[in-house]
């Protein structure tokens, strides 16, 4: 285990104790990469290790941060799901919904047909 962050620690303590701080820097660095954890380390000059703080657990990121689930029925086969309607009434209310909207667009498609079909004024 040659990790160069660890180089500190190896120059702080006394050569003859490094078998014994490697395996403890080892047990550490090994739960570290499983967990994902960070340790704040309190290391003695005979290379006694003491974890002091431990960080919290990582949440594993997402591969995709936008997941698009499809509905099971589409809007337009039930269109009861996307509204406050009843299920009852929206069979009834359909046709009458439509019929109302058609009269509306006729409406209005009625008052510029009038307004269009008028000759342009003179402005010469």
């Amino acid at each position: 285990m040659s990790d160069p962050r660890f180089a500190p620690v190896y120059a702080y303590v006394h050569p003859v104790f490094w078998p014994w701080l490697w395996l403890q820097l080892w047990a550490i660095a090994t739960h570290q990469k499983e967990t994902g954890q960070d340790f704040l380390l309190n290391v003695t000059r005979c290379g006694f290790v003491r974890i002091k703080y431990v960080s919290d657990v990582r949440k594993p990121k997402p591969k995709n941060l936008y997941t698009y689930e499809a509905p099971a029925i589409p809007a337009w086969e039930r269109p009861a799901l996307g509204s406050d309607m009843p299920v009852e009434f929206a069979e009834d209310a359909r046709p009458l919904l439509l019929s109302a909207l058609v009269d509306a667009l006729y409406a209005a498609v009625a008052d510029l047909r009038a307004a269009y079909r008028e000759p342009a004024p003179d402005t010469s």
